[in-house]
């Protein structure tokens, strides 16, 4: 499991919502700040084994591509029709992963949750959620960790090499979960070395070396939202050393078209829109 470290403040909340868990919380937060392990130390702290319900495809856990079917949300709600004088936590994890269908069936429960359980529910896409399910939760936004921080992880992992900290404190950006992945996957560090090569080129290559990257990532949203955030990521940096509108204006191109490629738009013809 992930090693727990979460932002300060973050935390002081973290606190207080864990004293008085209300029946339905939401924790939000950007992908890799350690959402699904402060979810579980929740249940933890209250010495309760949690259900955990995880996106499916074809009855197997699927993290990359699966869903939350209608199906697992009726089964949940069987489950939760037995009583039981224990307290029962529940953590949706990949919760704007739950289909339509599934997402109307969770709200029957949150309508109806039974005595002693509690919903965590934790999602890095809130907006893919109904407004009817937000509107019935207390939402916990979890900030990325502190430069001391990120600082301190890295020392816990006995990381010395200076270029080793410097890149990988650059691509986690202060997500712990990314931090401990990219140091312990040596093949996903790799890729995302490869990305941020990539985001570099897209901001100082020719047109034609632009496209060829849009060629290159065509086919993978999740890699090129990465490469617009790794971008967006290089022009923040640059602005602190030395502000300028022009980069400025480039930063709120890229956020925009990774608002659309988010939206489902075509990855190639957004990308070279950027370029023109």
């Amino acid at each position: 499991m992930t090693q727990l470290v979460i932002n300060p403040i973050s935390e002081k909340m973290l606190t207080t919502v864990i004293k008085k868990l209300p029946q339905s919380l939401l924790l939000t937060g950007k992908d890799g700040v350690g959402l699904s392990t402060i979810a579980r130390h929740i249940a933890e702290l209250r010495g309760i084994t949690p259900i955990i319900i995880l996106p499916e495809r074809d009855e197997k856990v699927d993290l990359e591509s699966g869903m939350i079917s209608v199906d697992s949300m009726r089964r949940l709600y069987d489950e939760t029709r037995t009583k039981t004088a224990a307290e029962r936590i529940i953590i949706i994890d990949y919760a704007e992963r739950m289909t339509h269908q599934s997402q109307n069936a969770f709200l029957k429960l949150l309508e109806e949750p039974g005595e002693g359980i509690y919903f965590i529910l934790v999602s890095h896409s809130i907006q893919k959620l109904l407004p009817t399910i937000i509107s019935r939760v207390e939402n916990l936004d979890i900030k990325p960790i502190t430069a001391k921080q990120s600082e301190e992880l890295l020392d816990s992992l006995v990381i010395d090499d200076k270029i080793k900290r410097s890149q990988l404190l650059f691509m986690a950006n202060g997500l712990p979960a990314e931090l401990t992945r990219l140091n312990n996957d040596q093949a996903y560090f790799d890729k995302r070395s490869n990305i941020v090569r990539d985001a570099r080129e897209l901001l100082r290559g020719s047109t034609y070396q632009k496209l060829l990257i849009a060629q290159r990532y065509k086919d993978d949203r999740i890699s090129v939202l990465t490469l617009l955030t790794d971008a967006a990521n290089i022009l923040y940096k640059s602005i602190v050393a030395s502000p300028q509108a022009a980069t400025i204006k480039h930063i709120d191109m890229l956020l925009k078209t990774y608002q659309r490629i988010e939206a489902n738009g075509n990855i190639r013809l957004c990308l070279a829109r950027m370029m023109v």
